[in-house]
């Protein structure tokens, strides 16, 4: 991240998160003792899903409820002045961003390195803080505030399931939900800037 931060690699951001989730798949599938069921895992997951979209909900409304209270002008403001580009996200955040960062961040990181920890906690903690670093590229603390956060619920949710699929989907609701209520405008804002 921070040689993007400081240009030292020249390529556009979805051509890094491309590289990053191929690196990471490649050494998942050719290494032997990564069960692979753990990218869907549903039998696993499913029981996961009803509190996942409850605690969605909650947090959603408290996005909205916050941006309502500190700063009303970007609630939902993709979804009033550029629907188009908010159907974009919807549709291609998942797939360019969420899926090479949930590979790198929890599955490759929760199989190759959980013997370093004696805690699930400590994994899970460590998990979103390189989650977290990963946004220092829009330069803003409050970015890197809530990817902290979200890479807790994220990081615990696929350590809870052992299912990549769930985490995936918690992630992209959490990341489009964000754009849709307004608080993407710090993201995409912070690295214009």
């Amino acid at each position: 991240p921070l040689l993007l931060v400081f240009v030292v690699i020249p390529f556009p951001l979805m051509v890094v998160l491309l590289i990053m989730g191929s690196t990471a798949i490649l050494f998942l599938q050719y290494d032997e003792t990564f069960d692979k069921k753990q990218y869907i895992n549903w039998s696993s997951g499913k029981k996961y899903l009803l509190p996942m979209f409850l605690f969605f909900i909650l947090s959603g409304a408290v996005m909205v409820l916050t941006i309502w209270l500190v700063d009303s002008s970007p609630l939902f403001i993709l979804v009033r002045e550029d629907p188009q580009t908010m159907l974009m996200i919807a549709v291609f955040y998942p797939l360019f961003s969420v899926i090479p960062q949930g590979l790198a961040y929890r599955v490759l990181f929760f199989h190759r390195y959980a013997s370093l920890f004696s805690s699930k906690w400590t994994q899970i903690l460590v998990s979103a803080v390189f989650f977290s670093f990963g946004h220092v590229i829009y330069k803003s603390p409050l970015v890197m505030f809530l990817t902290f956060i979200a890479g807790l619920i994220f990081a615990y949710r696929y350590h809870q399931s052992k299912s990549y699929l769930l985490s995936a989907i918690e992630h992209a609701l959490y990341g489009t939900w964000m754009f849709f209520s307004g608080l993407g405008i710090y993201f995409i804002a912070s690295m214009v800037n």
